[in-house]
């Protein structure tokens, strides 16, 4: 019989945060943070992610920081500085090179994109706009590509002028804020607290859980499920029941209007891409 083979757990552990389990392919993220911690949780969050995709996860990451955590579950880690100045200053150039190369190596080892996460530290003020023009373009670089990016900055680096720059230049802004990471800048198809709460539950299942879920909404019979996917009835009903029981709900019913509600905020799980605006308050 068919085994069902379910990507091993990156990162981070459920519950996992709303606004980084509906992260897709295309979005270009910057996020500000205070504390290490705050950044392992956020890089954790978006590898969970991206591994939950079935992407490999790539992270960029400061000096001296330790990620042995990351790195013993299948994050691919480098250094910041070696990898932003391979010559006497920032080349923009070469890490748009360095992106394509990693994507066509996840894609080569059957990884359905990739998840990376850059860092800021090596950045000296001339180096700024060079830096600046590269993270604009980035946007029309990874526009309908499987590759999602999140450039993470620190506040304690970063001035007022500086943090406005850095939000126009991508199409999701987000902060640490009560103990949460919430959206400081975007349009989101659907930003309401049910919707992303949604999201959150619906990202929390096992891509094959998932596929179940769906074709369950979409009226497919167990029994046609099985033949379909090549596996047994009584696997579809294990994972059925799972789903319901991760889902937080008691009926299948409740499951599929759960994935229902998810679906209009699944593609930041939809992030639209847009022209970038002025810093506008989420709610969440």
């Amino acid at each position: 019989m068919p085994q069902s083979k379910e990507p091993k757990p990156v990162g981070a552990e459920p519950p996992y945060d709303a606004v980084l389990a509906a992260i897709c392919h295309g979005t270009h993220i910057c996020a500000f943070y205070e504390t290490e911690d705050d950044l392992l949780d956020l890089v954790s969050q978006f590898c969970a992610a991206g591994a939950r995709r079935g992407d490999q996860c790539l992270w960029v990451k400061p000096d001296g920081m330790n990620a042995d955590p990351l790195a013993r579950q299948g994050v691919e880690l480098h250094s910041a500085t070696d990898m932003y100045l391979q010559g006497d200053g920032f080349e923009g150039g070469s890490m748009v090179a360095l992106w394509h190369e990693k994507l066509a190596e996840a894609l080569a080892h059957n990884h359905a994109g990739l998840s990376a996460s850059g860092h800021t530290c090596w950045l000296q003020q001339r180096d700024w706009q060079a830096f600046m023009e590269y993270e604009n373009y980035l946007n029309e670089v990874i526009a309908d590509k499987p590759i999602s990016l999140l450039c993470t900055y620190p506040l304690s680096a970063c001035k007022a002028g500086d943090i406005l720059d850095v939000v126009r230049a991508h199409e999701v802004a987000l902060a640490r804020q009560n103990d949460r990471w919430s959206v400081i800048e975007t349009h989101l198809t659907n930003d309401s607290p049910d919707a992303l709460d949604g999201a959150s539950r619906v990202a929390s299942l096992s891509p094959r859980e998932q596929q179940v879920l769906s074709m369950v909404a979409d009226g497919v019979a167990t029994k046609s499920i099985a033949f379909e996917l090549g596996l047994s009835v009584r696997t579809i009903e294990v994972h059925r029941e799972r789903a319901v029981r991760r889902l937080g709900v008691r009926t299948m019913v409740e499951a599929i209007r759960l994935l229902t509600l998810a679906l209009p905020a699944a593609p930041l799980m939809a992030v639209k891409r847009h022209t970038p605006g002025g810093l506008r308050a989420a709610n969440h």
